[in-house]
């Protein structure tokens, strides 16, 4: 399969592995467990999200676009209302995001000579005659946009139209390096209301559902006044060795699912339970899953094979943080990733994807316009494949200031269950800042206990 990107670190270790060297990959230089600072205490009202949300589009119009046309080599870029996220992401707006009048074409010209880039927004009408006036030799558009800007600009300047999707990935995947410090204070927040959801507080053993934490974490983001476009789910691994005490079907404690919604079921002591759940917030998307085991009543602590699977599962966290590095093709990274877990003794899965942005802006008459996207590199595939397949070498490259939902598992065998393998999934905000991978927020090292 041939991928390139889609839209909807420090090098930490970067090693030459000889054939049959175990590996143990370095941890990170970062401390370890979710960096709580109780950030859920201090949500930002909307206003002052809008204002930072406007001038980090600002920050990126400014320096993203010149980076993204170098890149592609054009002199010019075309974006209109087809292009939507993309569109909207660059239309004019005052400081407080308000938009006027909606134009039909929003034009970037690179003087060259480094100059910089202007900028322009015009109705079709104006747009054939700015375009001869300037005289691009290489004008970037889109799929959707092409048809419609070449039927506007005429044959001549049409044979001109060069259609790149890197510039719309570009754009939208790149975030400036004040978002990604806020970003920090975004994930702390979610995890705040998965440490709350995890607890005594919320579940009591033998009585509470797992649709009773779905829809406490909903009701949770609403009182905080938090936007997210997902349920959350909640989902349950058992052994077998308690299946006899129990009604439910083996269905709802299967491992070669993966996480979904659907049905309802008591969470009982014993149980492992995982989380997949996101806020929007700044205009920044989380996405982060997390686990907790529902201590039995002859239980002090969670099982020694179940630490042990969280362990490795952290190990091929680290694994996948050693083999970023920008520039690096995506499914390089991966191949490093999924080959040296496998030489360090570990049963890996990765199939990570970049971080949801949820951009928001207003018009002047009362619209109010929303929309979730994703842009940048997919990072493995296979959810439930074991063993994990190499991938084809190169991919879309990962570029410094991106952020990405790491998501990933190691298979484990749990003496504990009689031999039975548990699935820890961890799905972490991550950032490729100019010089390493960051964990955002911390990630989870320990489990969550419920007694």
């Amino acid at each position: 399969m041939t991928s390139r990107s889609f839209v909807t670190t420090t090098l930490l270790a970067l090693f030459v592995i000889a054939p049959g060297t175990p590996v143990v990959a370095q941890a990170p230089p970062q401390p370890f467990g979710i960096e709580s600072l109780n950030d859920i205490d201090n949500i930002a009202p909307i206003r002052q999200q809008i204002l930072k949300e406007e001038e980090w589009l600002r920050w990126r119009k400014q320096h993203v676009v010149p980076e993204v046309m170098q890149r592609v080599d054009v002199d010019m870029w075309l974006v209109g209302r087809q292009d939507d996220a993309l569109y909207y992401s660059l239309h004019p707006a005052d400081r407080e995001g308000l938009i006027s009048n909606r134009v039909d074409v929003l034009v970037f010209h690179d003087r060259g000579d480094g100059a910089g880039v202007e900028d322009f927004a015009l109705d079709r009408e104006e747009l054939a005659a700015l375009v001869r006036d300037l005289d691009p030799e290489r004008i970037g558009v889109s799929d959707d946009t092409n048809d419609h800007f070449a039927a506007i600009l005429g044959e001549q300047l049409a044979a001109r139209l060069v259609i790149d999707r890197d510039l719309r990935t570009g754009f939208l995947e790149k975030r400036s390096p004040e978002e990604i410090s806020v970003f920090e204070h975004v994930a702390r927040v979610a995890y705040d209301v998965i440490g709350e959801a995890f607890s005594n507080q919320v579940i009591v053993p033998d009585v509470t559902t797992t649709d009773d934490v779905n829809w406490w974490i909903r009701q949770r983001y609403r009182e905080l006044g938090l936007d997210t476009s997902d349920h959350p789910t909640i989902t349950i691994q058992r052994s077998h060795l308690e299946r006899p005490k129990y009604d439910e079907s083996d269905e709802y404690f299967s491992i070669a699912v993966p996480p979904r919604n659907g049905y309802n079921t008591v969470i009982r002591r014993g149980d492992v339970i995982a989380c997949d759940t996101g806020i929007n917030y700044y205009g920044i998307g989380t996405d982060t899953q997390q686990v907790a085991y529902v201590l039995k009543k002859n239980e002090t602590e969670v099982p020694e094979g179940l630490r042990v699977a969280l362990n490795n599962t952290n190990r091929v966290q680290n694994h996948f943080a050693n083999a970023f590095a920008a520039g690096r093709p995506s499914r390089d990274i991966v191949n490093s990733a999924l080959r040296s877990a496998q030489d360090d003794g570990l049963r890996p899965s990765i199939y990570s994807h970049p971080l949801p942005y949820y951009l928001r802006r207003y018009s002047l008459n009362g619209g109010f316009l929303h929309m979730r996207y994703g842009a940048g590199p997919g990072l493995g595939e296979g959810e439930l494949e074991e063993p994990a397949q190499q991938l084809e070498p190169g991919g879309y490259p990962v570029y410094a200031n991106t952020t990405y939902a790491m998501e990933l598992h190691a298979w484990t065998s749990v003496p504990e269950w009689g031999g039975q393998d548990v699935r820890i999934t961890l799905e972490q905000n991550v950032a490729m800042t100019d010089d390493r991978l960051i964990f955002l927020g911390g990630r989870q090292v320990e489990w969550y206990v419920i007694r």
